[in-house]
């Protein structure tokens, strides 16, 4: 006597593609503190906040944690002391290990680093060579129009800063929204501009 085997014969193709890939989300949020050496005592000229979300697989940060989170730092441009990778890699492969024996599907842990440079760092680097010349190539003639282009946005309540100069956007007055939705006195994104045409808090690149 047969009996129905059908719940025991599953594609296992068809079951892996129903599954989606366990992943940890790596919440990293870096101070960049710009430092003048040139004199006697360091000064601090500026600083630049940089939050990015990265997603890993669970195996990833398993299997090669330490290169995973290595990776990360360098894809930002965050110099950082080995002991900091080994901190963050052994705090993302014991929720990676706890979401895979629990089954959780999605989760989420924050890295808060600051980081002393001396000069802004290039956001761009990670661009071709052929995508950097062109680059260059167009963005003395298209930052004053993409500068116009931008959204401007009048300043509600206090306590705002641009992420640039690190000077008031006081209430009331005018200034320039991106595309990523971060605001910026009209000066300091236009100066930026003139370098790289990303964002230089979140990396978004201007099209």
């Amino acid at each position: 006597m047969s009996g129905d085997n059908s719940s025991s014969s599953r594609d296992p193709h068809i079951e892996s593609l129903s599954s989606p890939t366990p992943m940890l989300e790596i919440e990293l949020r870096a101070t960049f503190i710009i430092v003048d050496r040139n004199g006697e005592v360091p000064m601090e000229l500026g600083r630049i906040i940089s939050h990015v979300i990265h997603k890993f697989p669970l195996e990833d940060l398993i299997n090669d944690g330490n290169g995973a989170v290595s990776d990360m730092f360098d894809s930002m441009r965050i110099p950082v002391q080995p002991s900091k990778v080994e901190e963050v890699a052994a705090s993302a492969f014991r929720l990676a290990v706890a979401a895979r024996d629990g089954g959780s599907k999605v989760l989420r842990m924050r890295v808060k680093v600051d980081a002393v440079v001396d000069e802004v760092p290039d956001f761009g680097n990670d661009d071709t060579d052929e995508e950097n010349e062109n680059e260059d190539e167009e963005t003395a003639t298209t930052v004053d129009t993409t500068a116009e282009n931008l959204a401007k946005v009048m300043v509600e309540g206090s306590g705002k800063d641009c992420p640039i100069c690190l000077e008031e956007l006081a209430e009331g007055s005018e200034a320039v929204c991106m595309p990523c939705l971060h605001v910026f006195h009209d000066p300091c994104i236009v100066a930026w501009l003139n370098k790289k045409k990303r964002c230089p808090c979140c990396r978004f690149k201007l099209s």
